[in-house]
């Protein structure tokens, strides 16, 4: 059975985990649902298995219902300690993306008593301190997150309040222990005695501050030797994955190139950008090599301008141009948050369905996870780190248009300027990438 199982809100940061726990020497495979041994042998030789979800976009009683579903068959795969991955700034709310409760239904089909909140990952530039949670915008800034220029105004879960106990409070834990930065850095012993203290004391929910990388160093090694006699739920971003290989001994995994039999495929570039951010419109405007075609929110809702955008970029493939279909910000739309993004899976789904491609790039959470969802993959697993927190992963699935498809989904606050221009490079230079 795997040693590590995790569970992933949105596939943007699902395919983070899997490139992290990679990178720490583990074998590991993402799923769309838990897998069964006998549709996939190749599950009894792997360290670490993940399910890649849509439940930061729906709303709390889907992803309850939703959870209630995955629960059994995470449960099966194996690990003492398993890991609801969540977005590192944390955005969710009450009605939307709920974590708290979607988390209580994890813990207790895993019969996790205690549930671990990781609030920072250093190597994505998110920071917490005694409780709040500050993250780095585009330009490398650091801001508390209820102050970050993109976070503060994000379109579905906008940022209200950086004190961590108090947003997952309203989600339905009132009760978050701390354990701050100043507890941790006393050392492993105390960090251990500590956290077994309030295990017997009760206390469900304690959330970790993470200031820099050793800081998750002590955690991982604390939690090791509290995992030998209690189920635990890890709640947080990649640095979860982190705390669980830093420490593990084991060589880190080369970048996995395609094999003689898996050829990295050719063609061209459909990109397609969702996110509403101010760095996603940077990436945009910065882009040279892709022909860009804007598609309105109204086309996404029509039946008649759909085809007609779906035909548009498909032609443009055939004819081998790169392409980068952009989405309008037209706000008199009326459209929800999450049906803008199904849609928006469901257009990229209808392209891909009548264009072969060599590379897939979507910017934006929510539309990368519903586009996945919306096409025959099985699985995915890690090829090489590509930006920081955007690797390129590859899709397996039984359909060969799809089988092999290198991609980067990529968060609306993840990537540099240039990202899709060198997702262009890549197919264009195989050989320099």
């Amino acid at each position: 059975m795997a040693d590590i199982v995790f569970c992933a809100d949105d596939f943007t940061g699902a395919s983070d985990t899997l490139a992290t726990l990679a990178r720490g020497g583990k074998s590991a495979r993402l799923y769309l649902s838990p897998p069964r041994l006998s549709d996939h042998p190749e599950i009894k030789g792997l360290d670490a298995i993940g399910v890649a979800t849509s439940l930061r976009a729906e709303t709390v009683e889907n992803g309850i219902r939703h959870m209630d579903n995955l629960v059994a068959g995470l449960a099966t795969a194996g690990g003492k300690i398993h890991h609801f991955k969540v977005c590192s700034t944390f955005d969710s709310a009450p009605d939307t993306g709920n974590i708290a409760q979607v988390a209580d239904r994890f813990a207790k089909g895993i019969n996790a008593g205690w549930q671990a909140i990781i609030g920072g990952q250093p190597s994505l530039g998110r920071y917490c301190l005694f409780g709040n949670l500050f993250a780095a915008a585009g330009d490398g800034n650091i801001h508390r997150i209820d102050r970050h220029p993109v976070m503060r105004n994000h379109p579905v879960t906008p940022m209200k309040e950086a004190d961590l106990r108090r947003h997952l409070g309203a989600q339905g834990w009132p009760d978050i222990g701390l354990i701050d930065v100043t507890m941790i850095r006393r050392g492993l012993l105390f960090l251990t005695t500590e956290i077994r203290k309030r295990l017997a004391a009760g206390e469900k929910q304690t959330l970790f501050d993470v200031g820099e990388h050793h800081d998750l160093e002590i955690i991982g090694l604390a939690f090791r030797a509290i995992a030998a006699d209690t189920n635990i739920l890890c709640v947080g971003a990649s640095s979860v994955a982190q705390i669980l290989t830093a420490t593990n001994g084991k060589t880190a995994l080369q970048p996995t190139e395609p094999t003689a039999h898996q050829t990295r495929r050719t063609g061209p570039v459909l990109a397609f950008a969702g996110s509403r951010s101010s760095l996603t419109a940077q990436q945009v405007a910065a882009t040279r090599l892709c022909e860009k075609v804007e598609i309105n929110p109204a086309d996404l809702i029509d039946d008649t301008r759909f085809a007609h955008k779906v035909e548009t970029c498909r032609d443009m493939l055939l004819g081998n141009r790169h392409v980068l279909a952009t989405l309008g910000d037209d706000a008199a739309h009326g459209i929800g948050g999450h049906e803008l993004a199904r849609a928006s899976a469901r257009f990229i789904a209808a392209v891909l369905s009548q264009a072969p491609v060599g590379f897939l790039a979507i910017a934006g959470g929510d539309t990368s996870s519903l586009a996945v969802l919306e096409l025959p993959i099985d699985s995915l697993s890690f090829v090489t780190d590509f930006d920081r927190g955007v690797p390129v992963i590859r899709a397996h699935s039984t359909n060969p248009q799809l089988d092999g498809l290198e991609m980067i989904l990529k968060g609306g606050q993840m990537g540099s300027a240039d990202i899709f221009d060198r997702v262009v490079s890549r197919i264009e230079n195989p050989h320099r990438s």
